[in-house]
């Protein structure tokens, strides 16, 4: 019944790699962010 919904992102057309990689990036620049603090 469900047939779209059986990957990890629920979406079936190849978007959830998008999300992963916003995501990847997000955290990237917190982590970037929270070192540049310290070293002030």
């Amino acid at each position: 019944m469900m047939d779209g919904m059986n990957n990890s992102w629920g979406m079936g057309y190849g978007y959830g790699w998008i999300i992963g990689l916003i995501v990847l990036v997000v955290f990237i620049w917190l982590l970037v962010k929270v070192v540049n603090k310290n070293k002030k």
